[in-house]
């Protein structure tokens, strides 16, 4: 039983194949309090780079309209004037504050890009009915997943409030000072408190989305961990069950001896240490170089060749260093190193004066 409940918890670190297949589905550690923060500290940027010309030109735009006001009081409004101002008021607007909406859209496009990379998952696109069950839905009501986002939004609020009351009530205590200044000086110290305002709310929203990325990090990588089970079951279905593997290795090791065994009826000798090792060798002079292992053997496999070899007339010569030597320097199907060509002669030799061998 103890067993059996360890094999179900998710313990071990998900594989690659896992974090491949979620990022197909478009999972991953994500957090939106960053691109948030990245566009708010973007468009704070292109407020103090760009505020006083987006304002000056509003401003101009403002003042010629009220300085035309009174110019045609009885001039009917028609449809099409009325139309056409408004065009021309929303193209102001649009080359004003469109800047701002293109840098805030484009930072918050980097701040998810620079999270997880470039996340292409059509799949998560195809519905998925699991999200409108109920049940899941109260899931997500969990203190476990409810309790931090709650804890992070009661963070944000109270930091933001606490930056605003700090930056308001120095602004509403200068007031005063606001009624002896010229417009323009009131204009550009009340701009000036605004820009402090978003930066200082800006840094506080980055901080927070920070802590809030790791949060997503840790549950992304919580979700995807995996149970001994599960990394069994991969293990077998990327690299095959090791039972299988294993008949198969049997069935190669078996065609593979009855390779040898048959090439042995060829051989022109077998070397043997005697009970050990047994090397069966091969060689035509008029069509090899050199000797060639064709078979080769120990204990048990060794015994065997020998024994085809003797129903089958194959001279023995028993000669221990040289069967040690060809066993461990040789496989089946290369040519002797060139090391033992002398001792494989002197054998060959020895067998032809004999007569027992034909070259």
């Amino acid at each position: 039983m103890a067993n059996d409940q360890s094999a179900g918890e998710k313990t071990e670190r998900p594989s690659a194949k896992k974090l491949k297949d979620a990022r197909d589905k478009g999972q991953v550690a994500r957090s939106r309090d960053v691109a948030v923060a990245l566009s708010s500290l973007a468009v704070t940027v292109a407020v103090t780079s760009l505020g006083s010309a987006m304002l000056a030109r509003l401003a101009t735009r403002l003042a010629s309209a009220l300085s035309h006001l009174g110019d045609r009081p009885l001039a009917p409004v028609t449809p099409g004037a009325l139309t056409g101002q408004v065009v021309s008021d929303s193209l102001l607007i649009a080359i004003a504050v469109g800047p701002l909406m293109l840098v805030g859209g484009l930072s918050g496009l980097a701040g998810n890009v620079m999270q997880s990379g470039w996340v292409f998952a059509p799949e998560a696109l195809k519905m998925n009915w699991a999200k409108l069950s109920p049940s899941n839905g109260l899931k997500r009501l969990a203190p476990k997943q409810s309790g931090v986002d709650l804890l992070k939004t009661v963070i944000a609020v109270t930091a933001l409030s606490a930056i605003s009351y700090n930056v308001l009530g120095e602004f509403v205590a200068f007031s005063p000072a606001l009624a002896r200044m010229a417009p323009a000086d009131a204009g550009a110290e009340g701009w000036s408190r605004l820009v402090r305002l978003l930066w200082q709310a800006g840094f506080a929203l980055l901080a927070i989305a920070a802590g809030d990325y790791g949060v997503q990090r840790w549950r992304h990588w919580s979700s995807l961990k995996m149970t001994k089970r599960d990394v069994s079951d991969e293990s077998k279905s990327n690299d095959g069950n090791p039972q299988v593997k294993q008949r198969v290795r049997q069935i190669q090791r078996g065609m593979t001896r009855r390779r040898m065994l048959k090439a042995v009826r060829h051989a022109s000798v077998v070397v043997t240490n005697p009970t050990h090792f047994a090397v069966a060798l091969e060689y035509r002079r008029e069509r090899m170089s050199a000797p060639v292992v064709v078979a080769k053997g120990k204990d048990l496999m060794a015994a065997r060749i020998k024994k085809v070899a003797r129903d089958h007339g194959v001279p023995t010569v028993e000669n221990v260093p040289l069967a040690q030597a060809l066993f461990k320097g040789a496989e089946v199907g290369d040519a002797i190193p060139a090391a033992l060509f002398g001792a494989v002669a002197e054998v060959l030799a020895y067998l032809v004066r004999i007569k027992q061998l034909m070259l």
